[in-house]
């Protein structure tokens, strides 16, 4: 047996790793670049964003209901085991999963720096925790990639190796300029190493040393490309993250996906623009009949000059007729903006880019529609809803890996929902759960309450006949039990099968138990009347005749 043991263990086996998938979508030029279809550039995604009112609309308004009530710290835990580390949502005096009682609560004095670090300007630009998180949500609402920048201080020992880091200032990285810098199977900090004193230089050996300090390489991360010079990242200097199309790398810019509603919109715009102020294409044009062209021509040039001066100025021109008789006639170019279904199409195509987003009407100024899906409350649910998936990249992603940078374990940092929740509901909602409950118990279930205030169901199992004691007479069955049999009328049956002669009653007998034995009333409840005057309702057998 230990020779057994010998054999199989884990020093003498061999390693094998499963090999990692390739993806089509990952691929290499020096650096990750980004790709689409429309081959745009951010800045023309920017530029498109800055030109439509629709869609700033609702990037603002979306902007504005996820951090209109800030953000707070909540305990990760009420209590927290030094045992076997088991997190307790409610206070507790002893662990459930291993029983001891050496407990302690959120560390208060973890707060100290991140509190007083957020409040005030987390940037030389004079810039607030807030607004850096703004500018982070118009990123992802247009390029669908964020980028939060940590200014670290570190702290080395002697052999040069990283001890500690102190957080100095946050930015946001621009996503214009900043790129993942990975391999061909998209895999970070294997690529490129970096100096932690000149962050321009890059080798291509893990090993090698600073060309300028003689310090070691750490692996890179990112890298921003601004103004001609490239800026490499380590690990937890930067975080990258989506929201509308998570991947490996980069997500998918929204504005790409609504790309010909967006231009259509600013189309449309620069038209009714130009017809208000330039009026380039004149409305129609006067045909006129004359003998004598030469006049008409002069009086052409000063018609230019009066449409320039004025753009709602109707040119005239002359055509010379035949038979010397003249007219005039209004050839038409184009349709007016009621006759192309201008106000239809708009609305059309910003219901399609709100509805993208999940931002509805009434968050855009428009209540001319109701009823239905337009529906004040339904609308304001349905961005509700649009809301509380943008707080979860944060609740879930961003704020963690923050309060991991802080060094925070105990505390969480949220956002509260953008609308305050109904106590009232709250409390009536956990009622309904503690009837239910108590209904399911009533019907013999084990009902049970964990830490979080769940209920959960469990059915007993099954008791076991307990013999009877010394002494005790076993209690004897009905042997009719479960049958239409009625013990009156089988008396003489019963006694003869106790003795043994009998035979077995019937298993379908004649319908005799809810007929009396003896008729002890007449059959008519009152002498003298008809017989469909009389009582027949009546159960014989509870009759009593009086003497």
């Amino acid at each position: 047996m230990a020779e057994e043991k010998q054999r199989f263990s884990f020093t003498n086996l061999f390693r094998r790793t499963t090999p990692k998938p390739a993806d089509r979508e990952i691929f290499n030029m020096g650096i990750q670049e980004r790709q689409n279809n429309y081959m745009m550039t951010a800045p023309i995604i920017y530029s498109m964003v800055q030109q439509s009112v629709i869609v700033r609309t609702c990037i603002t308004q979306l902007k504005q209901e996820v951090y209109r009530r800030g953000y707070v710290w909540e305990k990760a835990f009420e209590a927290i085991c030094n045992n076997c580390d088991k997190k307790h949502k409610r206070p507790v005096q002893q662990c459930s999963r291993c029983e001891s009682d050496d407990l302690r609560v959120p560390d208060v004095k973890q707060l100290q720096f991140a509190e007083k670090f957020l409040e005030g300007y987390v940037n030389s630009s004079e810039q607030l925790f807030i607004d850096v998180m703004k500018e982070l949500e118009d990123d992802l609402n247009i390029m669908d990639d964020a980028y939060i920048v940590l200014v670290k201080e570190y702290f080395l020992d002697g052999n040069g190796k990283i001890r500690m880091h102190r957080i100095k200032e946050i930015y946001r990285g621009d996503p214009v300029t900043m790129f993942i810098y990975s391999d061909e199977d998209g895999v970070k900090g294997t690529k490129g190493f970096t100096c932690l004193n000149h962050r321009s230089i890059l080798a291509t050996e893990p090993y090698a040393t600073c060309e300028t300090c003689g310090s070691d390489m750490k692996p890179v991360h990112f890298v921003n490309r601004a103004n001609g010079e490239d800026q490499y990242f380590l690990e937890g200097e930067v975080l990258h993250f989506s929201k509308y199309s998570p991947s490996r790398l980069y997500g998918f810019s929204p504005v790409i996906t609504l790309y010909n509603h967006i231009m259509t919109l600013i189309a449309m715009e620069n038209y009714v623009n130009s017809a208000y102020t330039k009026s380039r294409m004149p409305r129609g044009l006067l045909a006129v009949q004359t003998r004598n062209m030469d006049s008409m021509r002069a009086f052409w040039r000063g018609v230019k000059e009066k449409m320039e001066a004025d753009p709602h100025f109707i040119p005239v021109m002359g055509v010379e007729g035949e038979g010397g008789k003249g007219a005039v006639e209004w050839i038409k170019f184009m349709d007016s903006l009621k006759e192309m279904d201008y106000i239809s199409v708009k609305d059309d195509l910003r219901d399609r880019i709100s509805a993208f987003y999940g931002v509805s009407k009434v968050f855009m100024a428009d209540s001319t529609a109701s009823g239905g899906l337009n529906n004040e409350g339904m609308q304001i649910l349905v961005t509700n809803r649009a809301v509380q998936m943008a707080q979860t990249v944060y609740n879930n992603y961003v704020f963690p890996y923050l309060t991991k940078q802080f060094g925070i374990t105990d505390w969480d940092l949220k956002l509260p929902p953008s609308e305050e929740e109904d106590e009232i509901a709250g409390l009536r909602k956990r009622e309904i759960e503690v009837n239910i409950a108590a209904s399911i118990k009533n019907l013999g279930f084990e009902v049970e309450m964990d830490e979080d205030g769940n209920f959960t169901f469990k059915k007993p199992e099954p008791q076991p006949e307990q013999p009877p004691a010394e002494g005790e007479e076993p209690v004897k069955g009905d042997p009719l039990a479960g049958s239409n049999l009625d013990q009156r009328d089988l008396d003489e049956n019963m006694r003869e099968m106790a003795q043994g002669g009998g035979s077995k009653p019937q298993e379908n007998p004649p319908a005799t138990r809810n007929k009396a034995r003896n008729e002890v009333g007449p059959d008519k409840r009152m002498t003298g009347l008809p017989a469909e005057a009389g009582n027949q309702n009546v159960d014989s057998r509870t009759e009593r005749r009086i003497g």
